[in-house]
């Protein structure tokens, strides 16, 4: 305990009556005087919570309250009977003369870190924005390492999940990715916002347990893959536990996951998404998370819609269904391979098998994976900067802004799944071609408004930033200053400001950075209450969307 000396006060005990509190400066440190009727108490004079002065407020006994937000202290140990934080305690001593004299605590922040790091798991049981954002700064200045810190709110919020891994963590994912592009203290934006996510969408909800590992011999890919296929969650959870266990690492059951993503095209490409964002995470925080991480993303990649079963996907996958992706991985990719428009104009028409045609021409031709993916991404890019927002507001049509935003997300998703699948030598695999031909229909897809209205004027951007380095991490930072409302369509936010970053980066274009500084800066419909409220009115009344 790093202790300021006793300093004299100016104070004489018989200048405050029972009852009575006084603000008082010790080394510049603003004290709240305490006389009760058991003696004399110094405490904080901010409250914690928003820093008004406790002075201000009220005294019952030993017990002040903050005039401003009703929280209550009790003064003879700071302790918080109301509120989210306790207010740090002085000594207080009276000499024979009844001059009063104060030492101002001021404790090393490396001593506090196990009081903090409880108080930071607290907050984030609560859902308490200020207390998290506090003890977040509070161990940053005690060189905690951002990654343990956003750990703490995985490790309570992954298993809790109702239906596995959301948004919530995936974002934590990537605000952890965007600590970098801050430095001291402002570092915890990115912590906080990760870690709020996580805590907003989880509160109160239990514990979900993880079944006993399988056995190492019965933990194997294809018995993975099969629970998995027929919605056998805990099995599937039992057998990634069993590898983790066998000392499997990231290389060796990456590709489990990917094999799965790949069955289908699944909820928009969030398995895909989820499964980066998983494996990302590890790579940042150390593999010995695994066992919590990996078992939690399971339940989302069974309970995920498989909508390559719906009826709207009928036509894409019948066409699909009759290509060889064994031979199509048997392709060597060109160096210089470039479109000639085709499979832009097909992934921008409305003809619903073109995109299928349109990219088995594209890898014939020598495009690679990545090839198709910069297509897919400069599609979508350009989507998304014709897109008439007036169309957020039809409460008539499930379709808006965030339905363009995973066009480029899946992309670059299947773009990471390639890329480690190439890393281990195992090339364009059939179950990464069929991905990619997935990122080709909901590049398409995700034009479905413009089919029955008209295409909008393509939107000019004014760049953030001459360099596309800058004008990303620009674009990253406004993805968190709270320029959104609802938690979903900020984490809408935060994940493509990243991906379009990097996408920029791959591409030297900076049109994905323009297409997400116009989703930033556009009007959205961020509540969906009076949306869900007109959908529900029609569904009663035996209408459907578009009748």
């Amino acid at each position: 305990m790093d202790a300021t000396l006793l300093t004299e006060t100016g104070i004489s005990i018989d200048d405050l009556a029972i009852g009575t509190m006084k603000m008082i400066k010790v080394d510049g440190h603003r004290v709240c005087l305490v006389r009760t009727s058991e003696g004399l108490h110094a405490i904080d004079h901010a409250c914690p919570h928003e820093g008004y002065g406790l002075t201000q407020g009220e005294l019952d006994g030993d017990l002040v309250t903050c005039a401003w937000h009703n929280w209550k202290f009790r003064v003879t140990d700071g302790v918080c009977v109301q509120g989210e934080e306790a207010v740090r305690v002085h000594d207080v001593e009276v000499a024979d003369d009844g001059a009063v004299r104060v030492t101002v605590n001021r404790p090393d922040p490396a001593t506090l870190r196990p009081q903090l790091l409880a108080s930071l798991r607290s907050g984030i049981r609560h859902d308490y924005t200020g207390q998290v954002a506090r003890d977040v700064v509070r161990l940053l200045q005690a060189d905690s390492n951002p990654g343990e810190l956003i750990w703490e709110a995985i490790a309570h919020g992954a298993p809790r999940a109702e239906f596995g891994w959301g948004h919530s963590i995936a974002s934590a994912t990537d605000c952890l990715s965007m600590v970098d592009l801050y430095e001291g203290d402002q570092r915890a934006l990115p912590i906080v916002q990760g870690i709020m996510g996580i805590a907003e969408n989880e509160r109160d909800r239990p514990v979900n347990s993880l079944p006993a590992p399988a056995s190492s011999a019965d933990a194997t890919a294809g018995a993975f893959r099969s629970a998995v296929e027929g919605e056998r969650t805990a099995e599937a959870q039992s057998y990634v536990l069993g590898a983790i266990e066998r000392g499997d690492g990231a290389d060796e059951l990456r590709p489990w996951f990917t094999a799965v993503v790949g069955d289908h095209h699944l909820s928009y490409g969030h398995g895909a998404i989820y499964t980066q964002k998983a494996f990302e995470l590890l790579d940042m925080i150390g593999w010995d998370r695994a066992s919590t991480v990996l078992p939690y993303l399971v339940p989302t990649l069974v309970y995920g819609t498989r909508e390559d079963k719906l009826p709207y996907m009928r036509p894409f996958m019948k066409s699909l269904s009759g290509i060889d992706l064994m031979e199509l991985a048997a392709r060597e990719p060109l160096d210089g391979w470039s479109d000639d428009g085709t499979l832009l104009a097909a992934l921008l028409g409305d003809q619903r098998t073109a995109p299928v045609d349109a990219t088995l021409a594209a890898l014939r031709s020598g495009a690679g994976v990545d090839g198709v993916l910069d297509v897919v991404v400069q599609a979508v890019s350009e989507r998304m900067l014709r897109y008439d927002h007036a169309g957020e507001f039809d409460f008539a049509d499930d379709f808006g802004w965030l339905d363009i935003t995973h066009g480029l997300t899946y992309a670059h998703a299947v773009r990471w799944h390639h890329r480690q699948a190439v890393e281990r030598g195992s090339g364009a695999l059939p179950d990464l071609l069929r991905l990619v031909f997935f990122t080709a229909f909901l590049a398409q897809w995700t034009g479905r408004h413009e089919w029955h209205t008209r295409v909008g004027e393509r939107h000019a951007v004014e760049p953030l930033a001459a360099d596309l380095v800058t004008y990303g991490n620009e674009l990253q930072r406004q993805s968190l200053l709270d320029g959104t409302t609802a938690f979903i369509v900020h984490a809408h936010a935060v994940k493509m400001s990243r991906a379009a970053s990097l996408e920029a980066l791959h591409s030297g274009s900076s049109l994905a950075l323009d297409a997400t500084a116009r989703f930033i800066e556009a009007p959205k419909l961020e509540r969906f209450v009076a949306a869900t409220v007109e959908r529900s009115i029609d569904f009663l009344n035996g209408r459907t969307q578009r009748d």
